[in-house]
């Protein structure tokens, strides 16, 4: 899809109508809802689409980590990668229902990081630490300000160790975020202490295809009914969620739900204020309106606008969809808003004071910018932002352009356009002073934008995401005037602003394991490129380590603006390399250079991860026979198809002529890489072929499978294999569990290379996922690995004669261990690959 034909899908999809709709529903109410969760696509999103769309309430998600340690169904990234393409399919959840985002995390490699799923919080805990997550937590509550807050999971046995840790955190923050003495140093922040008034348990369980909860759930003290159909989206709130779930697609989010009654149960924990024991909604016990905070406020001169803009906002609701007639209403609202927000500064010891008076300014502040965003919507205002190039460097001037388009009836003066920048950006601009817009009309302004030299490159993780704030480093304002109102609004540019290096360095491979036991040289290609608008030479390197030959030692290509040029380097170890990690720095100009990958799928907005730019390379020894053929189907979701070839297989990428027609009997192994039979119709439907393949002697190599990904026991393996689930309790988390060779002399375990401790040493994230819970007695199992105070399991390898040839399955994490150079999982997989005959 071109940039033209994603933008024209976008245009497609923006109703004016849903739009003034969507502003206008949110006017209605002044409470808030924060739910708390571990993950980007945890969130209730059934519960908070009836909040949002139908009740309008603000309603925000505090998450802990970016989901780096999970699965990624839709391509390679993996652990900070990951997390920024599981950040932005966050947002894009968000932005369906309007909701604000809080992270516990803004760094790459910070504590509080995804670390693969635990079973307990204070595993998590101790690696997110506990006072560091609790302050991270309190930050966000004192920041968005709830009336009610609820986790998404129980802290019960049974349940991902992470889940837990937010629920414990969240019980603790619902108390510490009304504590003066609970981190102070908020206070500099300009964070004041806030008391949520209410905190909800989920009142169902989580157990399911991935977890087992072994406690039942508290019971439903109230249920919120989730299977409203909303006449204007021309969908129920169960649906509207899935809209917004569709968007975690690394995580094969986002099912159809038919229309029908639903509803989320839900346990009222704790309460800080009088609010019934018998609860029919949330926000019980609470003010709900305008009208109804006026009806606590004493002071007749806050009280009285306060309803004036109440009963503007219900006269928009009926006049709706009439734009020119809710225009009208929405500014009275507005300019009531603002009598009652000026009234109450003003009103002294006669109106709300200390804690009553912030909070009132607060909900007031929070409705102006809705009113300010029904505006935009009921007078049909088309904004838009856009930069010359979405990529500029540090010392770089940039244009961008600014545009109002008024398409309504609603008669505007004073239309003003600016443009917002950080500290040390300089602006310059070019057009028109205020001036009424006519329908029809298009006001433009030009800035050139100039970017100092030590601007920060950009970082895909902020502390925050909010609906009514346009992001990036450079944000439009657009401010009007309706009959004396004043609006302003901001406007994001269309496609995100970067600050990249300006010239940035890749290598490839950037990871590469070396076999001692075949020697030689290894093939580095690196690339240079320029992102910045004059052409320049640059010398390009790597620099190795002492005793390493590298040919040519630089290149120096010439770079136009825009473009990448590079070299293949042929790196030469040492004859005497000892096993162990080496890293090469790559350089430009003599000075270590920055690498910017890229993350862009057609669903989320484009995203940049600035790394040095390095090579690793680690040193091992691994027995391989001679001559060994292998045919990869790769399901999209590993490389390791890519380390067999680095420590020398001789590898071939299987497409589907080749698995419905090809020879397979020209390859010793056939290896399925994980998730294939789901992602690969074709491997599904050539099954019989490969199981024919195996009968005449060949080996298979299974790589782990969920349930769901196609993967039938009795049809798909050679013989009959089940997978495991819920898989919390069929998988071992802890990388470094002690495994037992259940028969240590069989020839996966020993040949060509002999498997021991040093082998299973030094894993990350865990050992094995989605481990096999039954099977057929032709197979072996010749593993067993068990979670502290868990029994031990033993379907992480299994091996089977069928015909002349073997079925082997592993469910051991071998792909992620190869991605990062762990020694043992490629001498393990060498021995998986080496077929019977060889061994």
């Amino acid at each position: 899809m071109t940039p033209d034909q994603r933008r024209l899908e976008r245009h497609a999809a923006d109703s004016a109508i849903v739009r003034l709709w969507e502003s206008l529903v949110p006017l209605t109410s002044i409470n808030s809802f924060l739910q708390t969760g571990a993950h980007p696509d945890d969130e209730t999103s059934r519960l908070l689409a009836r909040l949002a769309k139908g009740d309008g309430v603000r309603v925000g998600y505090a998450c802990a980590v970016r989901g780096e340690g999970g699965q990624n169904a839709i391509g390679t990234e993996a652990r900070n990668e990951l997390g920024v393409l599981r950040t932005r399919e966050m947002e894009g959840a968000a932005a369906t229902l309007g909701m604000t985002l809080y992270w516990l995390n803004e760094e790459f490699d910070g504590a509080i990081f995804d670390f693969g799923l635990s079973k307990s919080a204070d595993e998590a805990f101790r690696h997110w630490g506990r006072e560091r997550t609790l302050e991270r937590l309190v930050r966000a509550i004192r920041t968005f300000r709830p009336d009610v807050m609820a986790p998404t999971f129980l802290d019960v046995p049974g349940q991902h160790g992470h889940h837990r840790a937010v629920t414990v955190a969240t019980e603790e923050a619902f108390h510490l975020a009304a504590d003066p003495a609970a981190f102070p140093d908020h206070l500099h922040d300009g964070l004041l202490p806030w008391q949520v008034k209410k905190l909800y348990l989920p009142a169902w369980s989580g157990a399911g295809a991935a977890y087992d909860d072994t406690e039942p759930p508290p019971n439903a003290t109230l249920t919120v009914p989730v299977g409203g159909f909303d006449s204007v989206l021309g969908a129920t709130y169960a649906q509207i969620a899935q809209w917004s779930r569709a968007s975690h697609r690394s995580q094969g989010m986002g099912r159809w739900v038919a229309e029908g009654a639903e509803s989320v149960p839900l346990h009222r924990l704790a309460c800080a204020i009088d609010a019934p024991a018998d609860e029919r909604g949330l926000f019980d016990g609470l003010p709900t309106t305008l009208a109804a905070l006026a009806d606590e406020v004493a002071a007749p001169d806050v009280a009285t606008p306060l309803r004036a803009a109440q009963q503007a906002i219900a006269v928009a609701l009926t006049l709706f969809p009439d734009g020119r007639s809710v225009a009208a209403a929405v500014h009275t609202a507005l300019a009531a808003v603002r009598a009652a927000a000026d009234a109450l500064t003003e009103s002294g010891a006669s109106g709300p004071s200390g804690d009553a008076a912030i909070d009132i300014a607060h909900l007031l502040a929070i409705k102006e910018r809705q009113l300010c965003h029904a505006s935009r919507c009921a007078c049909l205002l088309v904004t838009r932002l856009q930069a010359d190039r979405p990529v500029v460097c540090p010392g770089d001037t940039v244009g961008l352009t600014l545009t109002v388009y008024r398409g309504g009836a609603v008669d505007l003066d004073a239309v003003s356009l600016d443009l917002a920048v950080p500290r040390g950006w300089t602006v310059e601009r070019d057009g028109p002073a205020a001036t009424a817009l006519d329908q029809g009309a298009t006001l433009a302004a030009r800035f050139r934008v100039t970017v100092p030299v030590d601007a920060d490159e950009v970082h895909a993780y902020t502390f925050a995401t909010d609906p009514l704030a346009p992001g990036g480093p450079a944000s439009g304002r657009v401010g009007y005037a309706v009959d004396g109102v004043a609006v302003e609004v901001g406007v994001a540019t269309e496609e995100p602003l970067a600050v990249l290096p300006a010239v940035a360095a890749s290598a490839e491979p950037a990871a590469a394991a070396y076999n001692l036991a075949r020697g030689g040289p290894l093939t580095i290609a690196a690339t240079a490129t320029n992102h910045g608008t004059a052409g320049v030479d640059a010398r390009l390197a790597l620099t190795p380590p002492v005793g390493w030959r590298v040919v040519p030692s630089d290149a120096s290509p010439h770079l136009p603006p825009a473009a990448s040029d590079g070299a293949t380097f042929t790196v030469t170890p040492p004859d005497y390399l000892a096993p162990g990690r080496h890293v090469l720095p790559v350089t430009i100009d003599g000075v270590a250079a920055r690498s910017v990958r890229t993350i862009a799928h057609g669903h989320l907005r484009t995203a940049h991860v600035v790394t040095p730019a390095t090579v690793t390379v680690q040193a091992m020894t691994v027995a391989l026979p001679p001559a060994l053929k292998v045919g990869y189907v790769d399901g999209g979701s590993d490389r390791v198809h890519v380390g067999l070839r680095q420590i020398g297989v001789d590898v071939e990428l299987l497409d589907a002529e080749a698995l419905a027609r090809g020879d397979l009997g020209r390859y010793d192994t056939i290896v399925v890489g994980i998730f294939a039979y789901r992602t690969r119709p074709d491997l599904l439907a050539a099954n019989e072929r490969i199981k024919d393949f195996v009968a005449r002697g060949g080996n298979l190599v299974t790589q782990y499978h969920r349930p769901w990904d196609a993967w039938d026991p009795e049809t798909v393996p050679p013989h009959y294999l089940k997978i495991g689930q819920p898989s919390l309790r069929w998988r071992v988390t802890d990388q470094a569990a002690a495994v037992t060779h259940l028969v240590p002399d069989h020839p996966l375990l020993t040949h060509p290379n002999e498997i021991g401790a040093d082998d299973w040493a030094d894993w990350v994230k865990e050992r094995g996922l989605y481990f096999a819970a039954d099977w057929a007695p032709d197979y072996t199992a010749l593993l067993a690995m068990a979670d502290p105070g868990e029994a031990p399991l033993k379907g992480a390898l299994l091996t089977a004669r069928y015909g002349r040839g073997r079925h082997t399955h592993t469910s051991l994490i071998l792909h992620y261990q190869m991605a990062f150079l762990v020694p043992g999982a490629f001498r393990m997989m060498a021995n998986l690959i080496t077929s019977p005959e060889r061994g």
